[in-house]
């Protein structure tokens, strides 16, 4: 009989899927808060027990599935029915007080006004001089209360910008466990486990349900370019949801995946990552490394009509400036890894690519790569592949070309209702 080990834990998870013993995510009495190198999410056992492969890598610290059973599979239930994920690793803020509103008005680059309880916006923010700290979502679930969801950490930041407003501002990552459920029948999948009038829950829209008996934030969000919800809850409660899903819906095609699915998903739907695609402007070694939202984005979101935000000043001349270069998806001819690759254009470089893989949907290579914007004109660019054969490593220059729109961007990504078939 196969048994599954998992190798974060050791715990032998046999072949039914195992309880979650708490012990394994509790520090023992006296241990420094250091002595852990692997970290595990509130999910690791429930997503351990789905693993065929044993492949894993790391998401903020923390041990995290790269692909669950098969690429194509993952791939395949992801776009023609729907698929489940940990992003329990996402940084998490709660943002509350009286001034909770005024002070991430000053923060982000986009006005507020309208991001209505139980809502969410993507949102951007800057330092003094214009260039991106960094982007994530921003739901308001009361009046005075936000959570702010990032791919990286910003707390010290956060803490310093909010002197002087009566706002606490406190990192719930810890405390906040989450999935990810993407798909044409992701409706269908959380329906059928008993969320009442998912299907009419517009985009970026979010309401409480319960699953499992559990309480469970539910909204309509996610980074895979198609239809997809998101599920916020209890770490405690993360294990039952799971397996309650996983029961409920697999009569609608529903499988597990990884973090290589979730990439794949992005890149295809030209979503940019920070630590990937983009540097925080304090992690930039050279001013040149730091991108401002009008290289990141084809049309930020930024309100001028605010009276103070960070960076506004700077983001005005900016505004009315020619662009220095702009993040773009690229269509890469062959099929040679081209992961952080230069990009050169007549023998001269002109950037680099940075989010690289095969798109299914197209059946060709493609890539987000920043590119100097003097150079966005031309048919043709040249990406070179570094191929290596055992310690030889040989270059191979592959054609180029700008992708016109994202690979992956179906109109039901913003349908209401959100009930479609396969």
């Amino acid at each position: 009989m196969n048994t599954v080990t998992d190798t974060a834990t050791g715990v032998d998870l046999g072949n039914e899927r195992a309880a979650v013993d708490r012990s394994l995510f509790e520090p023992e009495e006296g241990e420094a808060p250091f002595a852990r190198t692997v970290l595990t999410t509130p999910l690791h056992l429930s997503v351990a027990a789905e693993s065929r492969t044993n492949l894993w890598t790391q998401w903020n610290g923390h041990t995290t599935p790269d692909v669950l059973t098969d690429p194509g599979d993952e791939y395949r239930a992801l776009r023609g029915a729907a698929a489940l994920a940990d992003i329990s690793p996402l940084v998490k803020y709660r943002i509350a007080g009286r001034d909770a509103l005024a002070c991430l008005e000053r923060l982000v680059t986009r006005g507020l006004a309208a991001l209505e309880i139980d809502s969410a916006l993507h949102v951007v923010f800057c330092e003094g001089n214009g260039f991106v700290l960094g982007d994530g979502l921003l739901f308001r679930l009361a009046e005075d209360e936000f959570r702010l969801v990032t791919e990286e950490t910003h707390l010290a930041w956060l803490l310093d910008s909010a002197e002087g407003f009566r706002v606490r501002i406190e990192d719930v990552s810890a405390t906040l466990a989450a999935l990810s459920l993407q798909g044409p029948l992701a409706a269908f999948c959380l329906a059928g486990a008993g969320v009442a009038g998912i299907a009419d829950l517009p985009p970026a829209a979010a309401c409480w349900s319960e699953l499992a008996g559990m309480p469970v934030y539910v909204s309509r969000t996610g980074a895979s370019g198609d239809l997809g919800y998101e599920l916020w809850m209890d770490p405690e409660d993360a294990p039952h949801v799971w397996r309650h899903l996983m029961e409920k819906s697999g009569q609608y095609g529903l499988r597990p995946s990884g973090f290589a699915l979730r990439e794949l998903a992005r890149l295809e739907a030209g979503l940019p990552r920070a630590g990937r695609d983009y540097l925080s402007a304090f992690a930039a070694i050279n001013r040149a490394d730091a991108l401002t939202p009008f290289d990141l984005w084809a049309n930020p979101v930024i309100d001028f009509g605010k009276p103070v935000f960070n960076g506004r000043a700077a983001l005005r001349r900016l505004a009315d400036a020619p662009p220095r270069c702009r993040l773009v998806s690229l269509v890469v001819d062959g099929l040679a890894p081209v992961r952080f690759a230069a990009v050169s254009l007549d023998g001269r470089a002109i950037g680099t690519a940075t989010t690289t893989g095969f798109s299914p949907a197209l059946g060709a290579n493609i890539a987000l790569a920043t590119l100097d914007a003097a150079a966005l004109s031309a048919l043709s660019f040249t990406v070179k592949a570094e191929i290596r054969d055992g310690i030889a490593v040989r270059d191979l220059l592959l054609a180029a070309r700008i992708m016109g729109e994202p690979a992956w961007n179906p109109p039901r990504r913003r349908a209401v209702p959100a009930l479609f078939t396969a």
